[in-house]
């Protein structure tokens, strides 16, 4: 212990966040990036997502034929969807390195549901908003080309086959270990420096 009384954190602290396609994840993570590292007393933050660690039907990963057009297609909504060890072990090398930061972030759907990764977070974040406006967001994104197929009914099928089961089976259940529920309909630039503040106040 030092002479204040508290023992200096070793590392990295770990702050995860969860949440369905489209909720509004990366949007807030970018802004609490922002807060991290402004203001009179800047952190030094990374952010590591969860979607470039995905195997997208790369080597790897889970599949699954789509009901409606008989594709066989990776299926990006599964705990398995992404490589996970890979992931974890990037994370802790970076936490534990002589030049870690003092703040990562892990974002992506599955932050909350894949134990080996919770087990280590410091702070777990959950971003709920409705089914139908989590629809209506990623609708819009696929269409303007983000994702790669922009047919309208490609993406209601990918979204109804797939992304909605995968959501009701893991990510929204994966809510239960969530230290803070958030909204993805929220103006972020009020809730991300309340979430900022927490942070520092645990370092």
């Amino acid at each position: 212990m030092s002479e204040a009384g508290f023992e200096k954190r070793k590392g990295s602290l770990l702050v995860g966040l969860a949440g369905g396609s489209a909720s509004g994840k990366s949007t807030f993570t970018a802004e609490l990036l922002k807060q991290l590292t402004s203001g009179d007393a800047p952190l030094r933050a990374e952010l590591f997502g969860q979607d470039k660690y995905m195997y997208r039907g790369n080597g790897g990963g889970p599949t699954l034929i789509l009901p409606s057009t008989g594709e066989l297609l990776p299926d990006n909504n599964h705990p398995t969807s992404a490589d996970n060890a890979r992931l974890l072990n990037d994370l802790l090398a970076k936490r534990n390195a002589d030049d870690a930061p003092d703040v990562i972030l892990i974002e992506g759907l599955m932050t909350l549901y894949v134990d080996e990764i919770r087990e280590h977070l410091d702070l777990k974040l959950f971003m709920e908003l409705e089914a139908d406006a989590r629809a209506l967001r990623r609708m819009l994104r696929d269409m303007a080309g983000s994702r790669g197929n922009t047919d309208p009914k490609w993406i209601a099928a990918y979204f109804l086959e797939c992304a909605r089961i995968g959501h009701a089976k893991y990510v929204e259940p994966s809510r239960v270990h969530a230290d803070i529920i958030l909204r993805g309909d929220a103006d972020f630039s009020r809730t991300a420096p309340l979430i900022a503040d927490i942070i520092r106040a645990q370092i």
